[in-house]
């Protein structure tokens, strides 16, 4: 029996407790507290599919709509294309080349689905009885998405970043005509027992050493690192390091929206977002802000005084080290880092799954 299908406008309509129970533990982006925070911050229309059966909600897929005008570029089916084809990533010049025009005439307006986020862009749903994703949902909701790109007028429907171990969804888009190409790796660090003596040990000697000296010379700087309760007091600092990063790699964020993010974070999910702060003489100069959902951290947003830290290795002590030692007490095992600099995040013990975009023209 074909479920029944719902379409909201606004986060506030969904049936919180259910659709959070449909939530996986690294679904952070999609629990209901934290899409109120992506609708109010999108700049564009968003829609929630839900499907409902005998026995409640069965499905919810999230739907975006990307303008020209939309400052995500990682998130925007014309500009990530392009990235993706110019970093030389699997199936992208091939996706590039197929298109009848240039990628923003062709793809915007584009209906992104699987959440307002970069990396594991999926649908969800209640599971069959065996534990896996159940398809004919999966394939409902897909239709129904590409019904609702219609109706928006949407030249495109694009799943951004499918993981490759989604393969329910994967094997759904394939069907149905998708398009695919490589657009990342997506990061995160199971927390070995032991605390950082046992994350330590999974490194080399030399890599070990390594670390250790970094975190003399942050000690013997002055630099102090802790992780604290995001508050009102530090979203005008933390505003004006994530400007400095933008700034530093051409980024079109605005300091006025960067505020905004933080003020609706803080009130959407209060004591769920902490802060990895490090400050030198009493200034930060550096933070990482953390999500937190169910045992795991997740790694949203950074900033640093590119100044003031100087050749200090603030970034991996702020985004690494402090964290795997303070995590057992706060009952994190997983940490969670996204897409982007995959080599890097692996050196410091982060596993990686490969990201699918999936685009669908007309």
């Amino acid at each position: 029996m074909a479920a029944r299908m719902q379409v909201l406008d606004r986060a506030g309509q969904l049936p919180a407790a259910q659709w959070d129970a449909l939530v996986g533990p690294d679904d952070v982006f999609l629990t209901s507290r934290w899409l109120r925070v992506a609708e109010a911050t999108a700049g564009t229309a968003m829609n929630y599919l839900l499907s409902d059966r005998p026995g409640g909600l069965s499905g919810g897929l999230v739907t975006v709509l990307a303008q020209p005008s939309s400052p995500w570029l990682l998130g925007r089916p014309d500009t990530l294309l392009e990235f993706c084809a110019r970093d030389q990533l699997a199936g992208a010049a091939e996706c590039l080349s197929a298109l009848p025009g240039n990628p923003a005439d062709t793809l915007l307006p584009s209906l992104v689905c699987g959440g307002r986020h970069i990396g594991r862009t999926r649908t969800l749903v209640r599971g069959a009885p065996d534990g896996e994703d159940d398809v004919t949902e999966i394939e409902e909701l897909v239709a129904a998405a590409e019904r609702l790109s219609r109706e928006h007028g949407a030249r495109s429907t694009v799943f951004p970043y499918v993981d490759e171990r989604d393969t329910s969804l994967r094997a759904v888009l394939a069907r149905r005509g998708y398009a695919s190409y490589a657009t990342g790796e997506y990061s995160w660090l199971p927390l070995p027992a032991g605390g950082f003596a046992g994350y330590l040990g999974a490194f080399s000697a030399h890599r070990s050493r390594r670390v250790r000296a970094d975190r003399r010379r942050l000690a013997a700087a002055g630099v102090e690192v802790r992780v604290e309760p995001l508050t009102p007091g530090l979203i005008g600092p933390m505003t004006e390091l994530e400007s400095a990063l933008f700034s530093k790699y051409g980024g079109q964020w605005s300091p006025a929206q960067s505020e905004s993010v933080f003020s609706r974070i803080l009130a959407e999910l209060g004591a769920g977002a902490q802060v990895c702060t490090a400050r030198l003489d009493g200034q930060l100069c550096g933070f990482g802000l953390l999500l937190r959902h169910a045992d795991r951290w997740f790694a949203h947003r950074a900033g640093f005084d590119y100044a003031a830290q100087g050749t200090l290795p603030i970034y991996f002590e702020v985004m690494f080290y402090h964290l795997v030692e303070a995590a057992p007490a706060a009952g994190i095992t997983e940490i969670h880092y996204g897409t982007g600099s995959a080599s890097s995040k692996r050196s410091r013990g982060c596993l990686t799954a490969d990201q699918h975009a999936f685009q669908l023209l007309g």
